[in-house]
């Protein structure tokens, strides 16, 4: 199979399997690259950014632990999405993925850098950050609420009812070359908090009462053009 024909059958999954809403999609750029951050839940995150409008702009990094995956590994190579492995310094993937960039696209990735087995967010990796430093583009985020239950509703037959919501977008300031770690963990949170402000706080994880929650929930409200949690 190529991209589009793998395209073609999540699409189709998707729209007779689930219940996917979409919601503050107006705020995703129109055109030229950024990276979209998502917390990752199941194995059924990455694949319902076909619902997106840029669904074929998009290049997903996948950890290369699923390569052996029958079938879901197929449809992931099938699909020309990008393999890192995150046990090194993976270059060859780092390549790809500013290229991808140069050339208008758009890179998803979940920061946490594997799925959450807690069903709430985890740390956040800083490898989002260093991309984003490097490349200087735009980033938004993208939080996904409701795909953990896929398998529970499957088996009791009833479609999953999934809800991807994007926040505004942003760009994440220079690494301080002289404050160098507490600089990245700073921006790495400054991502990760603004997955978990359009997410409900039992979802929040790590990232608990962090006050940067609050902060950006206000700020949001405020701009009145936008769907937030419930308080």
């Amino acid at each position: 199979m190529n991209r589009a024909q793998v395209f073609r059958i999540f699409k189709w999954l998707y729209n007779n399997l689930t219940h996917v809403t979409i919601e503050n999609e107006h705020l995703m750029p129109k055109e030229g690259p950024c990276i979209i951050t998502l917390n990752h839940l199941s194995r059924l995150d990455f694949p319902a950014l076909i619902q997106l409008e840029r669904y074929n702009d998009i290049y997903c990094v996948a950890a290369d632990s699923y390569r052996n995956f029958p079938i879901f590994g197929k449809f992931i190579n099938d699909s020309d999405m990008i393999w890192i492995d995150r046990t090194k310094a993976d270059f060859a993937a780092m390549k790809r993925i500013m290229t991808e960039l140069k050339n208008g696209n758009i890179i998803a990735l979940a920061p946490e850098g594997t799925r959450s087995k807690t069903k709430a967010l985890l740390q956040g990796k800083e490898g989002v950050t260093l991309i984003a430093s490097k490349m200087r583009v735009p980033l938004i985020s993208l939080s996904i609420i409701g795909s953990e239950k896929w398998e529970s509703e499957i088996k009791h037959f009833r479609k999953p009812r999934i809800t991807l919501r994007l926040g505004p977008t942003f760009q994440l300031p220079p690494i301080d070359p002289e404050n160098r770690e507490e600089s990245l963990r700073t921006a790495t949170d400054e991502v990760m908090c603004r997955i978990a402000a359009n997410l409900p706080e039992q979802y929040h994880g790590f990232y608990k009462d962090n006050p940067r929650i609050k902060e950006l929930q206000e700020e949001w409200r405020a701009r009145g053009d936008m769907i937030l949690p419930e308080s």
